[in-house]
């Protein structure tokens, strides 16, 4: 479970036996972004009106989905008439996840895959229209 507290016009969340504590104002826990999935100057994938920081937190490593619950929570109490897509805000979470374990898993390979056939094995497998 998510611990929370607020201080100072700030949001301290931590998760017991995780390495996750973090400290986010709370005018700007609403905040959007459009992320982009792929090395820099690539094209690579982009979602629009995501979380800016769900994105953030939850795309280090791979995190379980109650936690991105929980904190969809935190952010809908805080910040109520942010304009933050969560369908598409949780689509990019499992996007970066995977892209990340698909880079990892890559540079042990004996056979290497480009970036460019990454990112359009993600497009064969999320919807993104």
């Amino acid at each position: 479970m998510i611990k929370k507290s607020v201080k100072d016009s700030i949001i301290s969340l931590s998760i017991d036996k995780l390495d996750f504590s973090y400290r986010i104002p709370v005018k700007r826990i609403g905040n959007i972004i459009d992320w982009r999935v792929g090395k820099k100057g690539t094209k690579g994938i982009v979602i629009n009106n995501v979380s800016t920081w769900t994105l953030h937190l939850f795309t280090k490593e791979t995190t379980e989905d109650r936690y991105i619950k929980q904190f969809k929570s935190i952010v809908q109490e805080h910040s109520p008439n942010s304009s933050i897509n969560w369908d598409k805000t949780l689509l990019a979470v499992n996007i970066q996840n995977e892209y990340n374990w698909l880079i990892k898993t890559n540079s042990i390979a004996e056979k290497k895959v480009s970036e460019d056939e990454i990112i359009s094995i993600l497009k064969k497998k999320y919807p993104l229209n």
